[in-house]
C-alpha cells in the first residue's frame, strides 16, 4: 500500500463518515435534544456496530452478500425498517426527561450500521481502495477498520455537539421538535432513495 493509495482511501472515509447519515443526523438529534453524554451508549453502539461490519468486509463477506439478490432486498426492506424504527424513537424523545439515561441504547447504535445495505457498499469500495496482495489480509483489514473508526467516532461526536449547540440555542421545546423532525425527514429520505431509488455505490 502507497501514501498516495492510502491517501485516496483517506479522503474517501472523510467524505463518507463526514456527511450526512443515519448515524451523524441521530447523534445531532440526541444532541440537540437532551446534551451531548445522553448520546454516549448509542455512539459507542455505533462504534461496535461499524467495527463488526468494516471487519466482516475486510475479510470477504461483504461482497457475498451484496452480490446475492435474495440477501440484498432483505437488507433494504430490514434497513428501512429500522430506519423507521430510530425515526420514531427520536421524534419520540422530550428534551431533558433522558439527560441521565441515553434516549437511545447502546444496542440500538449497535444496529445503525449492520442494517444499513449502503453502510455495506460503502465499506466494500472503501476496501477495494486499499486491498492489495502486497500486504498481509490481516494488517490490510487491521488498517482499514481503524481507519474508519477513527474518522466514525470522530464525526459522530461532532454532530452530537453540533446538537448541542442548537440545544444551548433553540429555548422552546417545539422547536426541538420540528428541527428533530427534520432530521428525520431527511434520514428516511436518504435511506429510501439510496435503497430504492439510486444504484448501488458508495
Amino acid at each position: 500500500m502507497t501514501w498516495e493509495t492510502y491517501t485516496a482511501f483517506l479522503l474517501f472515509v472523510i467524505v463518507m463518515t463526514g456527511t450526512p447519515g443515519v448515524g451523524n443526523l441521530t447523534m445531532m438529534a440526541i444532541g440537540q435534544t437532551s446534551g451531548f453524554r445522553s448520546s454516549l451508549p448509542f455512539l459507542a453502539g455505533t462504534t461496535v456496530g461499524a467495527i463488526f461490519l468494516d471487519t466482516l468486509v475486510g475479510f470477504g463477506v461483504g461482497g457475498v452478500l451484496l452480490a446475492t439478490p435474495e440477501l440484498a432486498w432483505a437488507m433494504k426492506i430490514g434497513g428501512m425498517g429500522y430506519i423507521l424504527y430510530l425515526g420514531w424513537k427520536i421524534l419520540s424523545m422530550r428534551p431533558d426527561a433522558a439527560r441521565t439515561k441515553g434516549p437511545l441504547s447502546f444496542w440500538e447504535g449497535v444496529f445503525v450500521h449492520p442494517t444499513n445495505p449502503k453502510s455495506w457498499a460503502m465499506a466494500v469500495v472503501g476496501f477495494s481502495q486499499i486491498a492489495t496482495p502486497e500486504m498481509s489480509l490481516p494488517l490490510q483489514v487491521a488498517v482499514y477498520v481503524l481507519t474508519f473508526t477513527v474518522f466514525q467516532i470522530s464525526f459522530h461526536s461532532l454532530w452530537g455537539w453540533g446538537g448541542v449547540v442548537l440545544y444551548h440555542s433553540l429555548k422552546s421545546n417545539r422547536l426541538r421538535l420540528m428541527v428533530n423532525s427534520v432530521l428525520v425527514a431527511l434520514m428516511v429520505g436518504a435511506t429510501m432513495y439510496a435503497l430504492f431509488l439510486d444504484t448501488p455505490h458508495a
